[in-house]
């Protein structure tokens, strides 16, 4: 065995690979090419002196004797990561690092904007993995699996880290530009009367805000559909009488690119029951959450850039 020869990206590149079972996915979330990866597990089979990994069909399989390295191969990483944090300096544009990043669907393009705007002007070589967020990651993002979730909420965790890049202001209907609903005087009663379609990434409450608040006041609201794409409730919006809510600036900025839609500010009173019913499950607003593995200081830099980036992109949406 070569252990003289071991070293902190290998061990990184063997923990990614035991935890996906894919070179490819390890390449990526390293931002390595995959043949650097394969060089890398080669030079490690070199100094365990092992295959490391089984191939089949559904991926690569650990073999016993790499079982028995990644609890070492952990506590080494970990003291990499601690030496890193203490004693590195950060310099973005030599740092290297891949982040996964989950949003509401509303908030993807504007974190692809920050991020394009933001980060890598100044960081070319960090690498990052944005995608919808359609479930509950609450445990990926508390084991690390993810580093970043945008929602416009809080959460209750003490494992999770919550900062708010932009209070909830106005709240919106979307509707057909067609809509009765968007002339004349705005009524609760009114808007009993069309459907509703919830845009929801997952359905985190036993019953919309806008149909709980028509309950509240005797008044009785059907339900069109659910659906956690953007794109899809707005070709539901434009073939149907159906309405929607929305309290994001983003997706009325977003609606000013579509002829066939159009929006109109629910009043102050409705705004405010809303704001109080949403309060009653989780803290109101626009948030970026992550747990307490990573705090290195490209992690914290990222973070920093993304609370700011998103924070002065809300402020132009808003003002447009």
């Amino acid at each position: 065995m070569k252990i003289d020869n071991l070293n902190y990206l290998q061990l990184r590149v063997l923990l990614s690979v035991y935890k996906h079972g894919q070179g490819n996915i390890a390449a990526t979330e390293l931002g390595l090419s995959n043949c650097n990866v394969t060089r890398i597990l080669n030079a490690l089979r070199d100094i365990f002196m092992d295959s490391l990994f089984i191939r089949k069909s559904h991926g690569l399989i650990p073999t016993k004797k790499l079982e028995e390295i990644i609890p070492h191969a952990k506590y080494l990483v970990e003291q990499y990561q601690l030496l890193e944090r203490q004693h590195s300096v950060f310099t973005p544009s030599e740092s290297g690092g891949h982040f996964v990043i989950r949003a509401y669907d509303e908030f993807v393009y504007a974190v692809h904007k920050v991020i394009a705007n933001y980060i890598q002007p100044e960081a070319p070589n960090l690498r990052f993995d944005v995608r919808s967020l359609s479930h509950d990651c609450n445990n990926e993002l508390i084991a690390g699996d993810i580093d970043f979730v945008v929602v416009y909420e809080g959460f209750d965790d003490s494992r999770l880290n919550n900062e708010i890049f932009s209070e909830t202001g106005d709240i919106y209907i979307l509707a057909n530009h067609n809509h009765p609903i968007l002339e004349g005087e705005m009524s609760l009663e009114q808007l009993s009367h069309y459907p509703l379609l919830e845009i929801d990434n997952y359905n985190d409450l036993s019953c919309p805000l806008l149909v709980n608040l028509c309950r509240d006041n005797g008044l009785q609201m059907d339900m069109a559909g659910y659906t956690d794409s953007l794109a899809t409730a707005m070709q539901l919006l434009a073939n149907s009488n159906s309405i929607t809510l929305s309290c994001n600036q983003f997706t009325r900025q977003f609606v000013d690119m579509i002829p066939v839609i159009s929006y109109r500010r629910l009043t102050d009173e409705m705004i405010k029951d809303i704001k109080e019913i949403r309060s009653e499950q989780r803290a109101v607003g626009n948030y970026i959450l992550y747990g307490n593995i990573n705090n290195s200081p490209a992690f914290n830099w990222v973070k920093s850039k993304l609370v700011y980036g998103l924070e002065r992109e809300w402020r132009l949406a808003s003002a447009s």
